[in-house]
């Protein structure tokens, strides 16, 4: 009797060790999907930014957005829609945020957006090119005697 006592011990310790083993590997096998998710986008926008810079990633961001079925966040508030919705309709619909972001005219603002961040972001780059290359003088001290 004290045998069997033991063995039905060990079972349970064996099977609550199986639990908390299979509790892990679960665990670390989704660390390992987000470490190599991670890893994988950490490559590729590396990469585009190697090759193409920060125009490559602009629009490596608007293809992300297209892909998605993405419009970013920065583009239109949900009040500017509801009040031109308003104003020009005389109603109110609460998903005209998720609507709008469907509509050609959401995704050709976007795109030109996107258009307009990329030229930008070189005349800002030359700006600072300009300013950091420029020679600026230096006042002019007595000399010490």
């Amino acid at each position: 009797m004290a045998d069997e006592a033991e063995n039905e011990a060990d079972s349970d310790v064996s099977r609550q060790e199986l639990i908390e083993f299979l509790g892990d590997f679960m665990s670390g096998t989704m660390r390992i999907e987000q470490v190599y998710r991670s890893h994988l986008c950490d490559t590729l926008v590396r990469r585009v930014n190697s090759e193409f810079g920060p125009e490559g990633l602009a629009e490596m961001m608007l293809k992300i957005d297209e892909c998605g079925g993405w419009i970013s966040d920065i583009l239109l508030e949900a009040p500017d829609l509801e009040n031109a919705m308003f104003e020009k309709f005389g109603v109110y619909d609460p998903e005209v945020t998720h609507k709008a972001r469907d509509t050609k005219a959401m995704y050709e603002m976007n795109k030109k957006i996107w258009r307009l961040r990329k030229r930008y972001a070189k005349l800002i780059v030359d700006e600072i090119f300009e300013v950091d290359n420029n020679p600026q003088p230096e006042p002019a001290t007595e000399p010490e005697i």
